[in-house]
């Protein structure tokens, strides 16, 4: 049995490798790129509602990103530790491949600026059917300059894993931009729970899984509160038989923005998806939700739904729902939902004649919401830190 110190070592051995993936001159020449390309345009759906100016792009190069840390830990012991695989020798090309920007992206800007202030992408592999206890891992960024994330997973065939993957911000940074990309080959079956530990940083997140023949996902994703926060996500269903569930939560209160873009693309026939976000808004927080369905005409039999649900606790908080459907296959079963609304004034009553302060009510109500998403984490002490995201944030105001 390998012990968790050993599999700590074999991390930090890799890490000390991680530079292969990309040359000095490819971070210098993305830079430059990063520096060319135009900051998103307002003139852009996603971007309608979310500034893009506000991001310090200013701020980026201010200092030497050497002085920028991160520091990646991963915790795992028997087989967990022995059936992760670094993607540092023959998985190089697939990491260069699935870190690929494409050329007509108007987010290449965040994208560029991550490649080449990126240092130490997290890259690995999951060995064929493997079978084990939960993995986590743990980023955290300190220090002056852009704090850059970068998860990359491959599920091999047959392999069955559950990932925690904690993105955490310290003292120093500007700004914060991660990027997860993860490949669900056939059969393979992840539970990814994700978090981010930031509440004082503009952050801009881009993730995707893509899914092979019969492969799983189930993806639980919490947004903490910040000035300024920007997600598009992804999930493509390349496979026959692939089923992916998503559920995400957002807390925010006083100025608290997020804004979540999110994309169930159906290549295939005979899939199903399940997406559903919550948020919760106190103060004058701000939340924007962008949700899409895509089927294309090779995606007959597809079984697709989205929902965003919204509890405003203020008068001055705000939701902006937008679902949409873009279907051309004629043989699907997809719908969506959204609703916002203030809490509810009989359930109030309630809790407040039981001796409850109004915020006492309010919190409870809150966790109540919260719980439909919280109750289904693969982990009791991911669902109290979640639990305390929820009191924390609706509790201030």
């Amino acid at each position: 049995m390998v012990d968790r110190t050993t599999a700590e070592s074999s991390v930090a051995a890799y890490m000390r490798s991680v530079q292969k993936c990309w040359s000095s001159e490819e971070s210098e020449h993305a830079l430059e790129l990063a520096r060319s390309m135009p900051i998103p345009s307002r003139f852009e759906e996603d971007w309608r509602r979310t500034d893009p100016e506000e991001f310090p792009w200013n701020r980026l190069e201010e200092v030497d990103p050497q002085h920028t840390k991160l520091d990646v830990s991963l915790r795992a012991s028997g087989a967990s530790s022995t059936g992760l695989v670094p993607l540092e020798v023959d998985g190089c090309a697939r990491c260069r491949a699935l870190h690929l920007i494409a050329g007509d992206d108007y987010d290449a800007k965040f994208l560029y600026y991550h490649k080449a202030l990126n240092r130490e992408p997290v890259c690995f592999r999951v060995m064929r059917d493997f079978r084990g206890d939960p993995v986590e891992i743990v980023q955290r960024a300190s220090g002056p300059g852009l704090a850059a994330f970068t998860t990359v997973l491959v599920v091999e065939p047959g392999a069955d894993v559950t990932l925690y993957d904690r993105w955490e911000i310290g003292d120093g940074p500007v700004a914060a931009i991660g990027r997860t990309e993860i490949m669900l080959l056939e059969g393979a079956k992840l539970t990814l729970l994700q978090e981010e530990q930031s509440w004082s940083v503009p952050f801009y997140r881009r993730a995707r899984v893509q899914l092979e023949r019969n492969a799983q996902l189930n993806w639980y994703a919490a947004t903490p509160g910040a000035p300024w926060h920007a997600a598009r996500m992804e999930i493509m269903m390349n496979g026959p038989g692939s089923e992916a569930t998503y559920k995400g939560l957002f807390a925010g209160s006083g100025k608290a923005r997020a804004d979540h873009r999110t994309h169930q693309i159906h290549n295939t026939p005979n899939a199903k998806s399940s997406l559903m976000m919550k948020t919760l808004l106190a103060g004058q927080a701000h939340s924007v939700y962008q949700g899409t369905i895509t089927v294309p005409q090779q995606g007959q039999k597809t079984d697709a739904y989205q929902q965003c649900r919204n509890l405003l606790l203020s008068p001055q908080a705000h939701a902006d729902a937008i679902p949409k459907l873009e279907i051309i296959a004629d043989d699907v079963r997809c719908s969506h939902g959204a609703s916002m609304g203030p809490v509810n004034k009989d359930q109030l009553f309630y809790l407040r004649t039981r001796g409850l302060t109004r915020r006492q009510a309010s919190v409870a109500i809150a966790t109540g919401f919260a719980e439909e998403v919280i109750r289904n984490v693969p982990a009791e002490s991911a669902q109290e830190r979640w639990r305390e995201m929820v009191r924390a944030t609706i509790g201030k105001d």
